[in-house]
């Protein structure tokens, strides 16, 4: 290759470079010209006609406040969200009812919305029994029941973790007087512990329960928006 001189015109040393380079440039071909312009008013009327869907696009994802805060698929600050959108003190009816569907989508065993009418509380990162190995992602406890809800999204179950934690709550339930217990699987995929059973629901069945709350009340649209944020975590 030829030296250049810092000083010399750009072009000129350009043309010097591909003069070079040629032997090592193959299947290089002319491009074809369009010899027609574009008419300058049709090309107007088509910027104008993107105009409106564009803007309904961009509305629709700046609309949805889970999507805006960049929950994305953060397992604590996802069960953080739900643990507050299912509580009554928090968001009212529409709190209880979400919760209410989502223990009737569960199984008819778990508390049912007259049960919850009689009071509950919802915690979440629940250290049960005082030991940090019992940590269940959320607990709900009513007057009779204690029900915990393991959360995945896309992290796999560690080794017996389920029965550990169906262990943990029947002694929470012993120590505090209450009759029925139980353990709720919200994740993509069924546990992969065949040794135990417990009731499982997809963030798609969430999301379907969360999507018939009352979006006409300022807590009836946060839990509609959830429902369709929970439709990006998975089956």
């Amino acid at each position: 290759m030829k030296s250049f001189k810092a000083n010399e015109a750009v072009g000129d040393r350009l043309s010097l470079y591909f003069a070079d380079a040629r032997p090592y440039l193959h299947g290089l071909r002319r491009v074809p010209q369009v010899d027609r312009l574009i008419d300058a008013e049709s090309f107007s009327r088509f910027l104008e006609a993107l105009r409106v869907p564009l803007r309904h696009a961009e509305e629709s994802a700046c609309a949805n406040p889970w999507t805006t805060s960049c929950l994305q698929n953060d397992e604590v600050r996802n069960c953080a969200v739900l643990a507050d959108l299912w509580d009554r003190r928090k968001h009212g009816r529409q709190a209880q009812a979400f919760l209410a569907g989502f223990f009737a989508q569960a199984g008819s065993h778990l508390p049912d919305d007259d049960e919850l009418a009689n009071g509950y509380t919802v915690q979440t990162e629940h250290c049960l029994n005082g030991a940090i190995t019992d940590r269940v992602d959320i607990t709900i406890e009513t007057q009779s029941s204690v029900i915990g809800v393991e959360v995945k999204i896309f992290a796999s179950e560690r080794d017996n973790q389920l029965a550990d934690y169906r262990t943990a709550i029947a002694a929470r339930a012993r120590l505090m007087g209450r009759e029925k217990h139980e353990v709720v699987f919200l994740s993509p995929y069924r546990s992969r512990d065949e040794a135990i059973f417990v009731p499982h629901i997809t963030w798609r069945k969430l999301a379907d329960i969360a999507e018939q709350a009352n979006p006409s009340t300022h807590s009836g649209w946060l839990i509609s928006q959830f429902g369709q944020h929970c439709r990006t975590l998975g089956i």
